[in-house]
This record gives C-alpha cells, structure tokens and sequence, in this order.
C-alpha cells in the first residue's frame, strides 16, 4: 500500500508522478505496435528491438495504404 504524503512537498509529488505517467502514456501511444497472430489466433506484440519489426511495420503500413485506396 502506498503511503499517503502530506503538506506541500507530497501534493507537488502527486502532481509530478501524474505528469510523468501522462508523458510515458502520449510517448507509447505515438509508437507504431505490431501484433502478430499465430494459426490459433493467440495474438502477441512484436517489440521494436525484435528481429523482423521494421520488415513488419513496412508491409504492415502498405496494406494499410492498399486498403485505404492510396497505392493501386
């Protein structure tokens, strides 16, 4: 359990740790995810560091150009 802080100092913390989580939250939600399903359809999340992660974003985002009708 978190201990409550009291006075000045920890409402000023409070307000920090809300701006660092608000940051962290607007960082990852701009990154491109990609999700790979296997046969069974159990999805997973390819991190960015993994081998394979730019060859799948690249096809990722012409499909996505294909559909929305921008490349022939």
């Amino acid at each position: 359990m978190k201990e409550k802080r009291k006075g000045p100092i920890g409402r000023a913390a409070g307000i920090a740790e809300g701006v660092a989580a608000t940051v962290r939250r607007m960082q990852r939600d701009r990154e491109p995810r990609v999700l790979m399903y296997d046969s069974t359809g159990y999805a997973r999340l390819l991190q960015p560091d993994a081998r394979g992660y730019e060859t799948a974003l690249d096809v990722s985002e012409s499909m996505v150009r294909v559909v929305d009708g921008l490349e022939p």
